[in-house]
């Protein structure tokens, strides 16, 4: 999930997991790189191959590093049976991350039981955005991202005897399905903001778990050492048969494969 940059607006960070089976979390990655007439252009399934600047963490999260992002180089997308096997190997919970601290593991995967999604108000992300335009890297203009007005929340157990998680949803997926259906409200078809969130709300909470499980990424933000929800993993139809949907990127850094 990228998560946008208060610097510089128009950068993201994408986490996965390397070949040898590492958490990685890669920055910074130009928002362009998700625009689907870029040359470098790369979904949530998507192997990336990319440089590092350094093999030391970047932060206080051992999974960070920065990347040279001129490097990043698409490549094939991964099956969902892949991805599948590489995240039931590391199944954990809410609770055992928080145990464990974000200083040592700061991204893991957890198999909730979804109980609901909910809207929230989006003031403070548009609070910090409303600010002078940065420069991207190259010194140039920053992009103006498109702030949507409202964030989402799941609502969910990931352990029997555990309790109720209440966490963000960063999930890029959710932050498209939220514009689409507003611009689809703008343009008539949706009666008012309550319908929007209806339609979002039954593709994230009973439209996802058609088809099978659902897994949860979760990973710690960067000022809060919160954990949120940044990836959301389920299996479409066509995944019975084989069929690799392009909905996602999974990334390959140099000698490693990093993948969502």
């Amino acid at each position: 999930m990228p998560e946008v940059s208060q610097k510089y607006e128009e950068l993201v960070c994408v986490a996965g997991i390397t070949d040898t089976g590492e958490w990685r979390r890669i920055y910074p990655i130009p928002w362009k790189l998700f625009w689907q007439n870029s040359e470098k252009s790369f979904k949530k399934k998507t192997w990336i191959e990319y440089e590092l600047k350094s093999d030391e963490p970047s932060d206080h999260r051992p999974e960070s590093r920065k990347i040279k992002f001129e490097t990043v180089k698409p490549g094939p997308e991964a099956s969902f049976s892949e991805i599948e096997s590489l995240l039931k190997e590391r199944l954990t919970t809410v609770e055992d991350l928080e145990k464990t601290g974000t200083t040592k593991q700061s991204l893991g995967v957890v198999l909730p039981t979804i109980i609901d999604f909910k809207p929230m108000s989006n003031a403070q992300y548009e609070k910090a955005f409303a600010k002078k335009p940065q420069k991207t890297l190259d010194g140039a203009p920053a992009i103006r991202l498109d702030i949507p007005e409202y964030k989402y929340q799941y609502f969910f157990k990931d352990d029997t005897d555990g309790r109720m998680h209440q966490c963000l949803c960063e999930d890029w997926e959710v932050g498209a399905l939220y514009r689409n259906c507003k611009k689809m409200m703008e343009e008539g078809k949706y009666k008012d903001e309550t319908v929007v969130h209806e339609k979002v709300r039954h593709k994230m909470l009973n439209e996802i778990t058609r088809n099978g499980p659902v897994y949860f990424i979760m990973g710690s933000h960067f000022r809060f050492n919160k954990y949120m929800v940044v990836g959301v993993v389920y299996r479409k139809k066509g995944d019975y048969f084989g069929i690799i949907p392009g909905i996602g990127s999974i990334t390959k850094e140099d000698e490693f494969n990093t993948r969502l």
